[in-house]
C-alpha cells in the first residue's frame, strides 16, 4: 500500500488522471463493476507482489485486463522486490496455490446442495480461470523488461511516461525531480530556476512552502501554501502540509483541522492526513471519537499501517474502561503496530513503558528496551533510564539512591539534580 500511495502522489503532481480501488471504489458498490471499467484507462499499473498474485480481487483484475486485445500496450507493471516470478518454478508455486484454492472451494460446494451455493459456484469459476491463466500471465511479465519500484522512482517515472506519447510534461517531470532532493538548499536553488523556466503550478508553490516550513520561515511557508491554493484549491497534498504546518506550530487549532478535513475530502485514502487529523483531535478538540474514526478508516483500506494501530491506543487508554479487557486491547494494538513494523522504536517504548507501569510484566518490557536499543543505539541513555525505572517499579524499597549527575528516573531526560533532584 505505502508503494502505491507514493506512485500516487508522484504521478498525480504530473497531472495525471488516476483511479484506484481504494479512493474511487464507494461503499457497497460492485468490485467487478469497477474492475471492468479499468478496461477503459489508458494504461493500467500493476504492482506485482506475492500478496497480489494471491489475492483474488486482484487477479480478477488481472482477468479483466487480459480480456483487452491489447493488454500489452496497456499493462504497466512494477515489480516489488522479493517477488519470484523469473523461474519456471516460482510460476509453477502460483499455479499450485491457485489449484489449492480451487480444491479447498470444490470440496465446500459438494457438501451442500447446488441451488445454496450459487455465488460459490460463480466464484469457482473465476477461481478456475485464474488457475488456467495465470502461469501464462506470469510468463508475459517475465519476459518484459520490467523495473523494482526504487528503479522506476530513481528515473522519476520515464518507463511510465515514455508510454504516454506526445504528452509535453517535461516541466512538471522536472518540478517531480527537484520533490526529490534531499539537500534543501540544493532543491531551493534548483525551484527557483524552475520558476524562471515555466509558468507556477500548485505544486510548485507547495514545495516552496516545504522548503520555507523546514527553514522555519513561517510567513513565508503560509505565503506559499496559500498560493499554491489559490491556483488548485483541490491540492491534497499542500492542504494537508498546510494543516500539519498550523498544527506543529500550535496556532490556529480550527484551521488546521479545516485543512486536514479538506485534504481527505479530496484523497479519501490520504493516510498521512488521516493520522494528521487523528492526533489534532485528540490533543486540542479532546475528540477521541473522531480520532478512532480516523485511525478505523485507515484499517478499512490499508491494514498494513503500523502507525493507525499505535495512534488508536490512545482512544482505549483515554475512554476504555479500566479492565483487563480493555488493558489486553492496548497491548494488542501495540503488539500489531511492531508486528507490521519490527523497527518501530515509538512503539516499542510505549508498550514497555505500558507492560511494566500497569501489567507488571517487567521482563516483557525490557524485551523492547532492548529492542530499542538494536533499532537506535543512540537511545542508549534512554534505555538506560526506562530499565531502571523498571528497577524502582520492580523492587520500589532497594531502588539505588540516583547520583545527582544521572539522567532522572522519570524519563524527562534531564539529569536528577536538575529535575526530581533539584
Amino acid at each position: 500500500m505505502k508503494i502505491a500511495d507514493q506512485i500516487e502522489e508522484d504521478l498525480s503532481r504530473l497531472q495525471l488522471n488516476l483511479r484506484r480501488d481504494v479512493r474511487d471504489l464507494a461503499y457497497k458498490n460492485s468490485i467487478s463493476d469497477f474492475m471492468e471499467s479499468i478496461r477503459e484507462s489508458d494504461f493500467a499499473i500493476l504492482l506485482i507482489s506475492d500478496s497480489y498474485l494471491r489475492s483474488k480481487n486482484c487477479m480478477k483484475e488481472v482477468l479483466h485486463l487480459l480480456k483487452d486485445r491489447n493488454y500489452e500496450d496497456k499493462i504497466l507493471p512494477v515489480i516489488v522486490k522479493g517477488i519470484g516470478i523469473y523461474s519456471t518454478a516460482d510460476r509453477i508455486a502460483y499455479t499450485r496455490h491457485w489449484l489449492k484454492e480451487q480444491e479447498n472451494l470444490k470440496k465446500v460446494i459438494n457438501t451442500l446442495p447446488a441451488t445454496s451455493v450459487v455465488s460459490e459456484i460463480s466464484e469457482l469459476k473465476v477461481v478456475e480461470s485464474i488457475t488456467s491463466q495465470i502461469n501464462d500471465f506470469l510468463a508475459y511479465i517475465s519476459d518484459k523488461k520490467n523495473l523494482t519500484f526504487e528503479e522506476l522512482k530513481a528515473e522519476s517515472y520515464s518507463s511510465i511516461l515514455d508510454c504516454l506519447g506526445g504528452v509535453n510534461i517535461t516541466h512538471l517531470v522536472k518540478l517531480l525531480n527537484i520533490s526529490f532532493i534531499g539537500d534543501v538548499d540544493e532543491k531551493e536553488i534548483e525551484l527557483d530556476q524552475w520558476f524562471e523556466d515555466y509558468e507556477p503550478t500548485s505544486d510548485a508553490y507547495s514545495i516552496r512552502a516545504s522548503i520555507a516550513s523546514e527553514r522555519g520561515n513561517i510567513k513565508k511557508a503560509e505565503f506559499n501554501f496559500n498560493k499554491a491554493l489559490e491556483i488548485n484549491e483541490n491540492n491534497a497534498y499542500a492542504l494537508n502540509n498546510y494543516g500539519y504546518l498550523l498544527y506543529r506550530l500550535d496556532i490556529e487549532h480550527e484551521k488546521a483541522k479545516e485543512l486536514f478535513q479538506r485534504a481527505i475530502a479530496v484523497m479519501p485514502n490520504l493516510t498521512e492526513a488521516r493520522l494528521n487529523l487523528g492526533v489534532l483531535l485528540t490533543r486540542n478538540f479532546d475528540d477521541y471519537e473522531q480520532a478512532k474514526e480516523q485511525y478505523e478508516t485507515i484499517i478499512s483500506y490499508n491494514p498494513a499501517e503500523p502507525k493507525a494501530y499505535a495512534n488508536l491506543v490512545n482512544y482505549y487508554k483515554a475512554r476504555g474502561k479500566n479492565n483487563k479487557q480493555n488493558k489486553l486491547k492496548i497491548v494488542e494494538l501495540y503488539k500489531k503496530a511492531i508486528e507490521l513494523n519490527p523497527d518501530y522504536l515509538e512503539a516499542h517504548l510505549a508498550l514497555g513503558s505500558y507492560l511494566s507501569e500497569f501489567l507488571g510484566e517487567h521482563d516483557k518490557a525490557i524485551t523492547h528496551y532492548d529492542e530499542m536499543l538494536r533499532i537506535d543505539p543512540k537511545s542508549s541513555e534512554l534505555v538506560t533510564t526506562l530499565k531502571q525505572r523498571v528497577d524502582t517499579i520492580r523492587n520500589p524499597e532497594v531502588s539505588p539512591k540516583q547520583s545527582r549527575n544521572d539522567l532522572c528516573n522519570c524519563g524527562s531526560g534531564q539529569k536528577y539534580k536538575k529535575c526530581h533532584g533539584a
